[in-house]
């Protein structure tokens, strides 16, 4: 059902699953899908005063969307829902084949639900963005602008301590040396993300001459660098990292790894990339003295 949709509509959807998830429903209702889509396209609804709409949105905090980030399984579309998602296919298509996004979303939502439509058109929402239609300066206007950034760090190993990597542990005989816990890959995400929001560095923010800064989870930093963006209301659209160390074999814990990290962030595991390469035996990565990570963050800003 989803080959054609774009990732912002993937994330609409991932928005709206965990909406419901929130607010402890069995199924994905139309609400959800429109709090998904409001979540990631505020400016689709530029507007809308939505004081005039009895229809009740799950509030997606930080904090709350943590804790149904965190709750494991699935949870179903209802008809209505099912109906929308299959009525955005058509609507995208009628608009040139183009993918879905969040437009053809609300417009889809719209088309299955006339008393939802009324409310929303008495309340500001223009008739064109209801039949996924703008002008080329509306669309120039509501277009996301991407921006990236990259990021590295490296730590020594040593023995007695734990390798942490991407929020979780990984079985070695040795561990990195940090002020926190030493998570290459986490602070080189950390340092790509500040960096396409052009928001300094992970030294600035978490200075490892900061008591409170010791032995912390690195994820607390993905998780701050998270609302540093919110606020200025960027999203992330992408992530792909690789770590680079002669042992051990990191792939297995990848899909580990990726679940955290996505989680920390508030973003689907799919948005996040990992891979691992060795330094074929070269300098103090070569002799397994030290793990070092890359990444680069892809961030997107819109109205």
């Amino acid at each position: 059902m989803f080959e054609n949709f774009s990732e912002e509509a993937k994330r609409c959807i991932f928005m709206a699953r965990l909406a419901a998830i929130t607010e402890k429903s069995k199924t994905i209702a139309l609400p959800h899908l429109l709090t998904g889509i409001r979540k990631e396209n505020a400016g689709i609804f530029r507007g809308v005063d939505w004081q005039k709409i009895t229809l009740k949105l799950a509030r997606l905090s930080p904090e709350n969307l943590k804790s149904a980030s965190q709750m494991a399984g699935d949870v179903p579309l209802d008809a209505k829902a099912k109906k929308a998602l299959l009525a955005a296919h058509e609507i995208a298509k009628k608009a040139g084949g183009e993918p879905v996004g969040a437009a053809h979303l609300l417009a889809a939502v719209l088309s299955v639900d006339a008393k939802l439509r009324k409310q929303m058109q008495k309340a500001g929402m223009a008739k064109e963005r209801g039949v996924a239609k703008s002008s080329a300066r509306e669309k120039g206007a509501a277009m996301a602008v991407s921006r990236s950034g990259i990021g590295y760090d490296l730590h020594r190993l040593a023995e007695n301590r734990k390798l942490m990597l991407g929020g979780i542990e990984v079985p070695f005989e040795k561990g990195t040396v940090g002020h926190s816990d030493g998570d290459v890959l986490c602070h080189a995400i950390c340092d790509a993300l500040l960096g396409a929001a052009s928001l300094g560095d992970i030294g600035t923010h978490f200075p490892d001459s900061d008591p409170k800064w010791r032995g912390v989870s690195s994820l607390v930093f993905l998780r701050q660098v998270r609302q540093y963006l919110e606020r200025k209301n960027l999203k992330i659209a992408h992530i792909d990292a690789v770590v680079v160390a002669e042992r051990p074999k990191l792939g297995p814990h990848f899909p580990g790894m990726r679940a955290e990290i996505a989680k920390s962030l508030g973003v689907a595991p799919e948005q996040v990339n990992l891979k691992a390469k060795t330094n074929e035996g070269l300098g103090e990565l070569g002799r397994g003295e030290a793990v070092a990570a890359h990444a680069i963050a892809t961030i997107q800003s819109g109205s």
